[in-house]
């Protein structure tokens, strides 16, 4: 009897010893993952919300979208200084039947100069918003993350990194299946859903065009 109530015993107190060893692991880990998150910082931006004429006359050359669909092709855009020299680049992106399919929209980087005239650094199709500018830098250019599904593809994220001889271009190797856990500013975020409930978009023409001619 006193064999078996010293084994009952040490196997009580090893029991006690691994579980306070595993609390103490999970504490660990959840203190962790709690720093990981203060340390990820990320800032929504919606779209502009003012019409850009010469952006949208540029998107219409660049994409050749029939006239008939310029009324319904919806394009969201933002300032964000991919190269820290203190001059706003674009990213646009434009939905219609011209520039989406099942997989996406298309998306534009773009440098705007005078008189109108854009240079594009960038040019991407089947992707969708939010689009995340991250912290990150290559080249001295700061590192895009775009979400990618729908079509039969797999769903994730891909990132688009500058080269100087070439501009941005989809790193492939990058996919990812989770959102990258990088801070930075998260822009066009914009419920493009909600957006076509509330009649809250721009159009590459306005769409009152049609009730004044």
């Amino acid at each position: 009897l006193g064999s078996s109530y010293m084994a009952r015993k040490a196997a009580k107190q090893l029991m006690q010893r691994t579980g306070t060893q595993t609390e103490k692991t999970l504490e660990e880990h959840f203190f962790s993952a709690e720093q990981d998150e203060q340390n990820y910082n990320v800032m929504e931006e919606y779209s502009e919300d003012e019409e850009y004429p010469d952006l949208a006359a540029f998107l219409t050359e660049y994409y050749q979208i029939p006239e008939e669909e310029c009324k319904e092709t919806r394009y969201y855009y933002n300032y964000t200084d991919l190269n820290e020299d203190g001059t706003d680049e674009i990213v646009a992106v434009t939905i219609g039947d011209t520039t989406s399919d099942n997989r996406g929209d298309a998306a534009l980087i773009l440098r705007s100069g005078e008189n109108g005239q854009f240079e594009v650094l960038g040019a991407f199709s089947q992707i969708h918003t939010p689009v995340m500018i991250s912290e990150d830098m290559e080249n001295d250019w700061h590192t895009i993350i775009f979400p990618i599904y729908g079509g039969g593809q797999e769903s994730g994220f891909i990132s688009a990194v500058y080269r100087e001889e070439t501009g941005y271009e989809l790193d492939e190797e990058s996919f990812v299946r989770e959102e990258p856990k990088v801070s930075g500013d998260r822009i066009l975020s914009d419920n493009l859903i909600n957006d076509m409930d509330t009649d809250n978009y721009l159009t590459i023409a306005p769409r009152d065009t049609e009730s004044q001619n």
